[in-house]
């Protein structure tokens, strides 16, 4: 009897595996990955055949803390842990760069110090927010489903800016419900004391500054954004390891929908020296003086060049000013005192001449013009006296606003910067790359600009362009073009938002430059980033200081797989697409018969 009945449980267990394995599939999937596995002859048949069937890994955990970056900042270090065949992996530790400040290098102690207390709070902020928030929210998410990572994030920032953005409005209410009366008091006496200075300030002349269009206003970051971008590359790099591929490949099956068979490995630009308007000397027209190689001059070649022309460069620093002349600045650049632009041109030209080379055709120059921070808003006043002026280094004390500092005590409106920078590439035409030569808010000047240097020149804008969250949405008009752009991964730059914006402007035929961060970390997914988008640049600083060649010796790395594979592809020669700006506006009907008339009313007159 208990025979018969063991059999009978058996044999109903054996017709409930059978629909189970049937209604799954699973026969059909053996059978296939069998037939498979017999043309295929895998070395190992468990990893490479049975371990696709697996269920995806997913996110289990974020962990964050404070780390530091090459400046000695705070900075953050993301963990990203993963369930990965029911056990739990830590699958990438990602430290971020750290946002350039806005603050030039002269600035006051009272002001540095500020800023040092705001970062301190941005990055407690995005520590917290990155432990609890997006640890909850993106919760057993595919890593490798870029998109979704970084739309969940972003719809949880837009929710955070609208409860920040209320507790701000409410507090603000308050103060002005509190502090009315008096306010009111404070104004009637400003009023009165006004009145009486009137006709005294009436009678003072002013020298009259050129007209200008203002800045837009800064966009307000809820504290602690920085923690977007940190997750979204971390989880980047998370997924390259799930997917057994390098960042680069990954970077270039999310860009792509598949790994491409070729890669090109970015050339970099190199910053040799350094100059602008927080360092000594006169020079504020050129922030940052880079080489680049050739287009098809493999990257290890260019770098023993580079070598040899940064070296060169610091020899003759020496020999005239001594070993103060050769330190160099947070990225690796030296400083000397310029007075002008030619003068670090002349040295780059004959540095590279030293090398057995020919600038402008083995060779390049670019510049780092830094436009709006050259340009003259309003004087510095002191602290606690408005009638006098600071007088940082490299500052004139009377400076007129709404006017470009090309140097010290020479500044230039925007159409005497276009004839300035036309005629500097004309007697330099090794120069190759210009970055934001002036503000954008100079719409007419800057095409102005493009259209004289384009077919030669690469104009590319950085501060001129918004980030890409915001730049992804807005149409491209043709009242303001270039040839190139430059991305960070700083701030709320997340992963999908720059490779949205890679394709929009590769096809408004714009150069695609991946630009550091002042305050760097020893991470290298900024090299793996510009390689899988095929950004045709990759701006690292100096070739000097460990977190800048960390990105060389790791493009280095790269280039050596992929010519191992086969998988090496030269870039193109270099393109200069013409930038021509917008046609005039036709009159409308009537307009210019009446316009005519006028001029020959006037000219009656004048006869």
């Amino acid at each position: 009897m208990a025979s018969t009945r063991e059999k009978r449980e058996l044999y109903e267990a054996k017709q409930r595996a059978v629909k189970y394995y049937n209604e799954n599939g699973v026969p059909k999937k053996i059978e296939e990955i069998m037939n498979s596995m017999f043309y295929d002859n895998p070395a190992d048949v468990y990893v490479q055949v049975f371990e696709t069937l697996a269920k995806p890994p997913t996110v289990s955990k974020i962990t964050a803390r404070q780390a530091y970056d090459s400046k000695g900042q705070p900075t953050v270090q993301t963990e990203v842990h993963g369930t990965v065949k029911n056990e739990d992996k830590l699958l990438y530790t990602h430290v971020s760069s750290t946002t350039n400040s806005s603050l030039l290098d002269n600035v006051r102690v009272e002001e540095r110090e500020v800023d040092d207390q705001q970062r301190q709070e941005n990055i407690s902020a995005a520590i917290n927010i990155l432990n609890s928030d997006i640890n909850n929210r993106i919760h057993a998410t595919d890593p490798t489903q870029q998109d979704e990572v970084d739309r969940v994030i972003m719809k949880l920032y837009e929710e955070l800016k609208v409860i920040e953005d209320e507790r701000l409005a409410k507090e603000a209410e308050e103060m002005i419900k509190d502090d009315g009366e008096s306010s009111h008091r404070e104004d009637d006496k400003a009023s009165v004391a006004s009145g009486k200075k009137g006709k005294n300030s009436a009678k003072k002349g002013k020298s009259q500054a050129a007209v200008y269009v203002p800045d837009e206003p800064k966009e307000k970051l809820l504290c602690g954004s920085n923690a977007f971008t940190a997750i979204s590359q971390a989880t980047c790099c998370a997924a390259a390891q799930v997917k057994h591929v390098d960042i680069y490949e990954h970077v270039a099956c999310l860009r792509h929908g598949e790994i491409p068979e070729k890669f090109s490995v970015s050339l970099p630009m190199v910053t040799i020296i350094q100059s602008g308007r927080a360092a000594p000397g006169k020079l504020n027209c050129v922030k940052e003086f880079m080489v680049i190689p050739k287009h098809d001059m493999p990257l290890k070649k260019s770098m023993t060049y580079i070598q040899q022309i940064y070296n060169y460069v610091a020899k003759q620093f020496f020999a005239k000013g001594g070993t103060a002349t050769k330190l160099v600045n947070d990225i690796g650049a030296m400083c000397p005192t310029f007075d002008k632009a030619e003068q670090g041109l002349d040295l780059l030209q004959e540095a590279i001449t030293n090398c057995g080379l020919t600038a402008g055709e083995d060779f390049f120059i670019g510049l780092n013009c830094a436009g709006p921070e050259m340009f003259d808003y309003d004087p510095v006043p002191m602290a606690g006296k408005s009638d006098k002026v600071a007088n940082f280094p490299g500052q004139d004390m009377h400076k007129e606003k709404g006017k470009y500092e090309v140097m010290v005590g020479i500044a230039k409106v925007a159409d005497d910067l276009v004839e300035f920078w036309s005629d500097l590439l004309t007697r330099y035409p090794s120069i190759i790359a210009i970055i934001d030569p002036m503000r954008k808010q100079e719409e007419e000047h800057w095409m102005r600009l493009c259209d004289r240097i384009s077919d030669r020149c690469l104009v590319v804008g950085s501060q001129a362009y918004h980030r890409p969250g915001l730049l992804k949405d807005e149409q491209l008009t043709e009242n303001f073009k270039s040839s190139g752009i430059a991305f960070k991964l700083e701030q709320l730059n997340t992963v999908s938002d720059i490779l949205t914006c890679v394709k929009k402007m590769e096809e408004d035929d714009n150069q695609i430059i991946i630009s550091s961060c002042q305050g760097e970390t020893t991470d290298t997914f900024l090299a793996d980033f510009a390689v899988g988008v095929n950004a045709r640049f990759i701006k690292v600083g100096a070739p000097v200081r460990g977190e800048r060649t960390v990105q060389i010796n790791r493009l280095l790395q790269i280039e050596e797989q992929l010519e191992t594979k086969d998988k090496l592809k030269l870039l193109e020669p270099n393109a200069f697409p013409h930038i021509a700006p917008p046609p005039l506006p036709e009159p409308e009907e009537g307009e210019g018969e009446a316009q005519t008339e006028e001029e020959a009313k006037k000219d009656g007159k004048k006869k």
